[in-house]
């Protein structure tokens, strides 16, 4: 990676005394936003200026919001061409997507640009509609856009600048080959901008080849990012999980959990919802209208707890989550830092409890020791009774049956939502997940070597109940096709491969974690 430029770090400036238009400055005030974050402040100056910008920043630190105003004010009352975007952002999920459009959307109104959402999951045709009308800026997973593009429905040769959000994620779900294939079709020179939480390996690869003098910024490094929020660890009995979790879920504010499976999710939402607790499960395997519902319920407050997997830990921002609480451990620095990063953002206050059955001690003291946090311990936990529960706010839930919130509508959903459907596995997966859970919860881990061969199994043996994480499909069996397509070089088809007609990137045939 050549060395880029640094600058210092400033204080928080007020977006009003920026280079930006009045119609931006505008729907800041309408938001109630004043002064910027300090990774506003530090990029925003190099980004108007069509520098390429690397940036590595702490969780809910406002990256999102400043290439919104970066690109909205360049692209300012622009002429659009049919097919031809001028801005193009890359996101590793859907669920991402789909929250940097909404971002992007009153910003773009303001100067007279379009944003058009482009993920899989969703009508092919009608964003290849959208597309073909022309819009100003593409917000899109890798998978959905080169499927434009090999459809000759979108075309990469007037791009201007271009963001690759979350990096190191698209990496981990073996991405970016196709982030790479994309990169080529766009012209080299044209402004790009990369955010990520780590910048080594093949995230070097994508700089190295694509990035032309870089101005590189970090504040806060994502492992100080958790030192903001108070950590407990409940020692519990295996009879007390669900009680604790129940108690936990009750208390006031909103809390999103945090399961290893899928099948795990959906047992712990129901599980809440017949004990008076209105909650609801997100993971790979819904619909994706459904996801898309129960992300907007959560996020207007029509509920006050989420379950999910991984498919939430990662770039979702959901205002005022109080507490995150591991009800499975992580297994993992990483995982650990951007689970518990859906809390105390921005500055906020929060609170990260997991919940460690005795066979999960040891790997949870490791993890947490690795994250560079101290928590408060509280050994055997053998009731809902136990003291602890109380002081981090826990309750006892009515006990009476509720209304499952996933069956409700929610502003903000689909228009045609198919309520339901509400998964996407067959009565064979699901006792296959089933099966491999039993097996995984009567695992023990004496020492770290079992342990460490456990979570190896779990990943490359697709134990992990179909627990796709989010983009990668929702099977394991995509998860394993991701990381193997991801560790081969990328630098070759920077050098000029992976192009298509009229410059639109292609793909040499592959399995597919997902689109």
């Amino acid at each position: 990676m050549p060395k880029a430029r640094r600058r210092p770090s400033s204080r928080s400036e007020r977006f009003e005394d920026m280079a930006l238009p009045d119609e931006l400055l505008g729907v800041l005030a309408d938001q109630g936003f004043e002064h910027a974050f300090e990774i506003q402040s530090v990029i925003l100056p190099d980004a108007l200026a069509g520098r390429d910008v690397l940036a590595r920043a702490e969780t809910g630190s406002g990256k999102t919001l400043a290439f919104t105003l970066a690109m909205t004010a360049r692209f300012r009352g622009r002429k659009v061409h049919r097919r031809r975007p001028l801005g193009v952002v890359l996101v590793p999920t859907r669920e991402l997507a789909v929250q940097v459009v909404d971002t992007i959307h009153p910003f773009a109104r303001a100067v007279g640009v379009k944003a058009q959402l482009v993920a899989g999951g969703m009508n092919i045709e009608k964003q290849a509609d959208a597309v073909a009308r022309g819009v100003g800026i593409v917000v899109a997973t890798p998978g959905r856009l080169i499927d434009l593009a090999e459809r000759g429905a979108l075309q990469l040769d007037l791009v201007e600048t271009t963001v690759i959000d979350e990096a190191d994620h698209m990496a981990d779900l073996g991405f970016l080959p196709d982030v790479s294939d994309i990169l080529a079709a766009i012209p080299m020179g044209t402004q790009k901008m990369l955010f990520s939480a780590t910048l080594d390996g093949q995230v070097e690869q994508i700089v190295d080849t694509f990035l032309v003098d870089p101005v590189s910024h970090e504040t806060t490094p994502v492992s100080a990012a958790v030192a903001t929020m108070d950590h407990h660890v409940l020692a519990i009995e295996p009879s007390a999980k669900r009680e604790v979790t129940a108690q936990l879920a009750a208390r006031k504010g909103r809390t999103l959990m945090f399961t290893r499976t899928q099948l795990g999710a959906e047992r712990v939402a129901r599980e809440l919802v017949e004990v008076g607790i209105k909650a609801a499960a997100l993971h790979g395997s819904k619909q994706q209208g459904l996801r898309t519902n129960v992300l907007a319920g959560f996020r207007e407050g029509a509920y006050p707890v989420l379950v999910a997997t991984d498919v939430a830990a990662r770039g979702i921002h959901i205002d005022d989550v109080s507490m995150v609480v591991h009800v499975d451990p992580s297994d993992e620095v990483k995982e650990y830092v951007h689970r518990s990063g859906r809390t105390a953002r921005a500055g906020a206050a929060g609170s990260v409890v997991t919940l460690a059955l005795p066979h999960q001690l040891g790997r949870s003291r490791s993890v947490l020791e690795g994250a560079g946090v101290e928590p408060t311990w509280v050994e055997d936990v053998d009731s809902a009774e136990h003291p602890a529960l109380e002081q981090l706010g826990g309750r006892t839930p009515s006990g009476e049956p509720t209304e499952d919130p996933a069956t409700v509508k929610y502003k903000g959903a689909p228009r045609k939502l198919d309520l339901g459907r509400r998964g996407g596995a067959d009565a064979r997966k699901a006792q296959e997940r089933r099966a491999n859970e039993e097996r995984r919860s009567s695992w023990e881990e004496p020492g770290p070597a079992q342990g460490g061969g456990g979570r190896g199994a779990s990943r490359g043996g697709g134990s992990r109940g179909g627990g796709g994480r989010s983009g990668s499909g929702g099977s394991s069996g995509g998860r394993g096709a991701g990381q193997g397509r991801g560790q081969g070089p990328s630098t070759g088809k920077g050098a000029g491969q992976g192009r298509g007609r009229s410059g639109a990137p292609t793909r040499a045939p592959r399995r597919r974690g997902g689109r």
